[in-house]
């Protein structure tokens, strides 16, 4: 068994006002050192640099999506001087990755970035990972989730500021129930998760959803607990976390379609006809033939469900084309090559 866990520490669990809280950094360290002397080796994925260079840029002209760019530009460099001084304070030194999704999921680029970060684990070093958002801003659920997959990780650990997933927000309903163990997300529980409702973050639960789905559909289980000392990491690695437990399981998928699949919510769907429902079940591409109705106007780029034509969800990925553009193709045209989508029809539980 693997003796590496990726942990993902978001914004809400790190950050306080326009810094880093240290009190947090030292927990954070603390919480690997103790996985050191359990014998397992850690992968930290630390959110907050957006947040950090937001106060130093401040208000003005610009594009939401490119200030967010310059923000993470600003904050990257604080952020990891304050992480890497707590860290220092407990005899552990720290290197900083700057990904994307692609460097993990394209098969070179992942190779490579799997080499160094398993050359560093091996030199007793500690990667400090975070998205390059200067490039674009996603979020670091989806990343801890490919690099856990990517890493054959012993388990992914999601750790934020509510303690569990929940049949409903437990902010809003306080009779929520949390969920211990999940041994398949389904789309109930998706619908019971929310956007980011953290000042700071890009994520939120269903974030967080999709993310298990790519780590767990990759054999790597999948705890999602509240971030509240070094006990919650060291009981999960020992079978008992203190959230809500995502069970693995085995699929076929390459990295590059569960994240097509997974890294954001769905946005529309494509109704499938008998030709396109037998291609999605034999994992071959899926052309214009096989679409018989766009549902929604949505965007090239845009997640989607594939549907039959009673609505029973088929398979997800990510389109190509515009609504429009897919319902113009011509016969025999692609639509979606099989590196673009997943099956939701079945998959095999691990041993």
């Amino acid at each position: 068994m693997s003796t590496c866990v990726v942990i993902k520490i978001g914004s809400s669990s790190l950050v306080e006002g326009a810094g880093v809280d240290a009190a947090k950094a030292d927990v954070v360290a603390g919480m690997v050192r103790r996985l050191r002397d359990e014998g397992l080796t850690t992968v930290v994925v630390a959110s907050g640099a957006i947040a950090l260079g937001r106060d130093t840029l401040g208000d003005g002209p610009g594009e939401a999506g490119t200030r967010r760019q310059v923000m993470a530009a600003l904050g990257q460099g604080p952020h990891f001087q304050a992480v890497g001084a707590a860290f220092a304070r407990h005899d552990l030194t720290c290197a900083q990755f700057l990904l994307t999704p692609r460097d993990i999921w394209e098969p070179e680029h992942g190779a490579s970035v799997r080499a160094a970060l398993l050359q560093t684990l091996a030199a007793g070093v500690v990667p400090v990972v975070n998205e390059n958002d200067a490039i674009m801003v996603r979020n670091n659920d989806v990343l801890a989730a490919l690099l856990a997959a990517r890493l054959g990780a012993r388990t992914l650990m999601l750790l934020t500021d509510v303690d569990g997933l929940y049949d409903r927000n437990p902010r809003l309903h306080p009779d929520a129930r949390r969920i211990d163990v999940v041994e398949t997300i389904t789309a109930g529980l998706e619908a019971a998760a929310g956007g980011a409702d953290s000042a700071h973050g890009t994520g939120g639960m269903a974030a967080k959803l999709g993310a298990a789905r790519i780590a767990t559909r990759s054999g790597v289980p999948t705890v999602i607990a509240r971030f509240d000392g070094a006990d919650a990491a060291v009981e999960a690695c020992r079978g008992r976390p203190r959230g809500t437990l995502v069970r693995a399981t085995r699929t076929a998928d390459p990295l590059q379609a569960l994240w097509c699949a997974f890294a954001q919510p769905p946005g529309g769907r494509l109704v499938c006809t008998p030709d396109g429902e037998a291609a999605l079940a034999a994992r071959g591409p899926l052309d214009r033939q096989g679409v018989a109705a766009a549902d929604g106007d949505f965007p090239a780029g845009t997640v989607i469900d594939l549907v039959t034509a009673h609505g029973d969800l088929l398979a997800r990925g990510r389109a190509r084309e515009s609504a429009k553009e897919i319902t113009r193709l011509p016969a025999g045209a692609p639509v979606l090559h099989p590196d673009e989508y997943v099956s939701l029809l079945e998959v095999e539980p691990c041993p």
